[in-house]
């Protein structure tokens, strides 16, 4: 069995790594720093799509084919819209989005001819609201929401299953981005670990679940979330009043 993990250095990505490879998993790590974990390791920018293309027909050369595909790599940008950065902002749109579109593009003819496979989302809370101060990072997500419901619905008559994993507060390094320097962090004490997203995905695989959340220690989130497609106006006006 093979599994490509994205943006597999650290955090979510590495645990999930270290998950599958438990569950017998030969593990290809890629991510944009070198890997330090992983049955085969590439340093790969996932915004490359030229890039992007040729790892997946080495990959797919040696092996013939990837059982699983974990789209995981991304990041955010804090910082008022009219103040960030707009290339960094398009590198983000790249990375968090066009990267899933990249791989799963060049991986699912295969998982199609063979009739079998996972493309495992990892998509965020914030594709549900849109946060203040993180506007493009939300934009990505819901974007990645959506085409991961739509290609739920086409891929399934193929045998080729697809999830969203949406996570609320994670522990990683997350709010690594300069632009995050001096910010405090409210949502720290709610977090929970990666180890929690890195089970979601497992049972993704065994489900094939459309969506799953893997809420704060709350664990109030995915009422809110599902409310707010209903009740959008009443959301946005405390999102507005409590994290504006």
């Amino acid at each position: 069995m093979i599994a490509i993990i994205t943006g597999a250095s650290k955090g979510i990505g590495k645990c999930t790594a270290l998950k599958l490879k438990n569950y017998g998993y030969t593990i290809v790590s890629i991510s944009r720093s070198e890997p330090d974990f992983g049955d085969i390791k590439f340093k790969v920018d996932v915004s490359d799509k030229i890039a992007v293309k040729d790892i997946v027909d080495k990959i797919l050369c040696e092996f013939s084919f990837v059982d699983v595909i974990v789209n995981n790599a991304g990041f955010g940008i804090y910082g008022s819209f009219k103040e960030t950065s707009l290339d960094e902002e398009e590198y983000m749109v790249r990375t968090n989005f066009l990267g899933t579109i990249y791989f799963t593009k060049f991986l699912l003819p295969s998982m199609i001819e063979r009739k079998k496979g996972n493309i495992v989302n990892i998509i965020s809370e914030a594709a549900y609201v849109s946060s203040p101060k993180l506007l493009v990072y939300s934009a990505t997500k819901a974007a990645l929401a959506s085409f991961t419901n739509g290609l739920w619905a086409e891929a399934r008559k193929y045998g080729v299953k697809v999830s969203g994993i949406y996570p609320g507060p994670v522990r990683t390094n997350f709010t690594s981005h300069p632009s995050f320097n001096g910010v405090k962090n409210s949502f720290d004490k709610f977090s929970v670990e990666p180890e929690k997203v890195a089970n979601a995905v497992i049972k993704s695989i065994k489900t094939g679940k459309r969506e799953i959340y893997v809420p704060s220690i709350l664990k109030i989130e995915p009422y809110f979330l599902k409310l707010s497609n209903v009740m959008q106006s009443i959301t946005y006006r405390i999102v507005s009043k409590w994290f504006s």
